[in-house]
């Protein structure tokens, strides 16, 4: 299978919305948009078909990421993710993936409300890798 993101072949990972046959490589998951779930089923979707969180408004004009204290995008994008339980705190995919992967999944919580349930199984939803130890 030829990367729909680099255009190599060798793409091992496939989208698994039904009908979908979009391939990409994990390292090029993050470039193209992909979102791969660490989670028992361990899914992967492309670009089109990744999940959302069900938020009703992006982050406001002045929303800094609490992690790197540097301004989230003002519109919601796969580069912006939310806690849905104080949604308030709006943090940089990569911040939040190197924040999980420092804390692992016994201390990983929302920075701002410490709200460890939801927010773990949102960020597992979204393709953030939990390391377990």
């Amino acid at each position: 299978q030829d990367c729909i993101v680099c255009g190599r072949s060798g793409a091992s990972i496939t989208c698994c919305q039904p009908g979908c046959d979009r391939s990409f490589h994990l390292p090029c998951a993050s470039a193209g948009q992909c979102i791969t779930q660490y989670t028992p089923e361990y899914r992967s979707f492309c670009w089109e078909h990744r999940p959302e969180l069900e938020v009703e408004a992006g982050p406001e004009d002045d929303t800094t990421c609490p992690i790197c204290i540097t301004p989230v995008e003002d519109t919601k994008s796969y580069e912006a993710l939310v806690c849905s339980g104080c949604k308030h705190a709006w943090f940089h995919r990569d911040c939040i993936q190197g924040q999980a992967l420092r804390a692992g999944i016994s201390c990983f919580q929302c920075p701002l409300c410490r709200n460890k349930d939801l927010f773990v199984a949102d960020m597992l939803l979204m393709g953030i890798r939990i390391p377990v130890r």
